[in-house]
């Protein structure tokens, strides 16, 4: 018997990050720069890498190497631990219903073998200190997960993360995995990586533009518990088109 994993987008999916992340790039961009800098990339549902490698070129940076964009991932992570109260100070915090999803899902009983673990654009320092001001206490357990450090594809997270519940010991695959997310970058990086995915209509994206990427469920929000246990259990069943 396989197991579940469970993988989870954070930024408007379980936690409202009320522009955070914005607020803590442009300072950290303008010192990198040493002047105001251009902001003109788009942030929802890309990875951190992907979204400060194009901050970089717009800013005059033609082709940044891996240890400019490094520097700039840690710069921008100091800035955020340094004032994370702001995170909720704006305003963020854990969405309507996301504390009590995650403890549904963690009380299934154990012979259904299900895992939650993390799947986000965010690098891992972020993502971390997001979880513990929004007050996830160890779940989704970012052990099994993969964060935005180190990839542009969303699927490629989809599949680090894969192979991090393998080497802890679960027997998961594409096909035993289910993303939940709130863009369609969340679905089409499930889709790609042979995950399933419940599209949660919480951020920027309509539920028919989950739907029309591809989600296997698309949910209003996660207030109701019955019905996300019921998307998990349907999107383990293939879709249509899907081996």
């Amino acid at each position: 018997m396989s197991d579940l994993l469970v993988l989870w987008d954070l930024d408007l999916t379980l936690l409202d990050p009320a522009g955070f992340g914005a607020r803590m790039i442009g300072p950290a961009l303008a010192e990198t720069l040493g002047r105001e800098p251009v902001m003109g990339a788009s942030f929802a549902g890309r990875t951190d890498r992907a979204i400060l490698t194009e901050l970089l070129v717009l800013n005059g940076m033609e082709r940044p190497d891996d240890d400019e964009v490094t520097r700039l991932m840690n710069s921008v992570a100091d800035r955020c631990e340094r004032y994370g109260q702001d995170l909720l100070d704006a305003g963020g915090g854990p969405l309507p219903g996301a504390l009590r999803a995650i403890a549904a899902i963690a009380g299934l009983p154990a012979d259904q073998r299900v895992h939650q673990g993390v799947v986000t654009g965010n690098m891992r320092r972020t993502a971390l200190l997001k979880l513990r001001l929004c007050g996830f206490s160890g779940l989704p357990d970012p052990r099994l997960g993969a964060f935005g450090d180190h990839h542009a594809d969303r699927a490629d997270l989809v599949r680090e993360a894969i192979a991090a519940g393998r080497s802890r010991g679960l027997q998961v695959s594409a096909s035993s995995a289910i993303v939940i997310g709130d863009h369609v970058h969340d679905v089409r990086g499930a889709l790609d990586a042979g995950a399933a995915c419940i599209g949660v209509a919480t951020g920027r994206v309509s539920a028919d533009d989950l739907r029309a990427a591809g989600a296997h469920a698309v949910l209003p929000d996660l207030t109701d518990v019955d019905a996300l246990l019921a998307a998990l259990s349907g999107a383990t069943r293939p879709a249509p088109g899907r081996a």
